[in-house]
């Protein structure tokens, strides 16, 4: 596939990109899109990361199965030394909705594809901590709400037997909760802080108290006009 470079773009950086599994896919003035088969994920991820300097952002899910069969994961980067974004793409079989964990590289990774699991039903193959982050414990399994075919107007039935997962806390330390609500929070968000003495050595977080689907309202009922008008209504924090 032939991919024209905007000269913004330096041609070394494209060439240094195309290495472990990498296929440059488009090139525009400030973003390349490359994509990678899953099972040199991990390898691509590492070049990105430790010889071109890429700053991961976060990870994306989407449901391209009606337009291309498949379910989209993307791994947003910034190339900061060449003031590029990289956006990393890699497609999914429905059959098997799978992908391998990043986070053993990037630590910063493990909220995103937790989100994305949630949401998209992709599970992170290796991941150290797949407790559900977005959804609530009693939501049922095996239905994710950003999934094309998940109608806007459906309401799930609880699965109260989802028992809340908490973390277990590290040796010989005690719990201090901080949350939901709390008078210095500006949201409901729990915190849980695990003391040994008077030092902090661990701590977990749970949001999204106040989740209310409006990602699926933007892609779903909304029009390309509507949207906007409902983001700048949403409370920044």
């Amino acid at each position: 596939m032939a991919v024209a470079m905007h000269s913004r773009i330096p041609p070394d950086l494209s060439l240094n990109l195309q290495k472990g599994g990498i296929r440059l896919e488009e090139a525009r003035e400030d973003m390349l899109i490359a994509s990678v088969p899953k099972d040199q994920l991990v390898e691509a991820v590492q070049h990105i990361h430790d010889d071109l300097g890429g700053r991961f952002i976060t990870s994306c899910g989407s449901d391209m199965r009606k337009l291309d069969g498949c379910f989209r994961i993307s791994q947003l980067f910034g190339l900061d030394a060449d003031k590029t974004f990289l956006v990393l793409f890699t497609d999914i079989d429905p059959a098997d909705p799978t992908i391998p964990t990043i986070t053993s590289l990037i630590p910063g990774a493990g909220w995103a594809e937790r989100e994305v699991r949630d949401l998209i039903g992709v599970e992170p193959v290796g991941h150290p901590d797949l407790r559900r982050l977005v959804l609530p414990d009693d939501w049922p399994n095996n239905l994710y709400p950003l999934r094309k075919d998940f109608k806007v107007d459906e309401r799930p039935h609880s699965a109260p037997e989802n028992k809340v997962h908490i973390k277990i806390p590290p040796k010989d330390t005690s719990v201090l909760p901080i949350g939901p609500f709390f008078p210095t929070l500006e949201e409901p968000v729990l915190i849980n802080l695990y003391v040994h003495g008077e030092e902090i050595v661990d701590i977990d977080y749970r949001g999204f108290f106040g989740h209310r689907g409006v990602e699926k309202l933007g892609d779903s009922d909304l029009t390309y006009q509507q949207v906007p008008f409902l983001a700048e209504r949403i409370c920044g924090i």
